[in-house]
């Protein structure tokens, strides 16, 4: 049960990299390395996850739509890996 529980936690730390490394590149797929500065990068992400809640609420489709999906599932598995007791 324990590997259970440091997989999930893994595996949710992981898939919210890739939604977070989504949102900060750019057209190309270069990411700016201005975008690793603390403030301009979480303003980026917090951007894009409100740009792509917005479109999931519509139904459309975007980049920033997916990324906030990933983020968000990766979110409610570390709800769920956090939630689970060990006895």
């Amino acid at each position: 049960m324990e590997s259970l529980k440091i997989g999930l936690l893994i595996s949710a730390s992981i898939i919210i990299l890739i939604g977070y490394l989504r949102i900060i590149t750019d057209e190309k797929g270069k990411i700016n390395l201005n975008n690793y500065r603390l403030t301009r990068g979480i303003l980026l992400v917090c951007k894009g996850i409100y740009k792509g809640t917005c479109d999931l609420i519509a139904g459309g489709i975007s980049q920033n739509m997916q990324s906030a999906c990933t983020i968000y599932l990766g979110v409610i598995l570390f709800i769920i890996g956090f939630s689970l007791q060990l006895n």
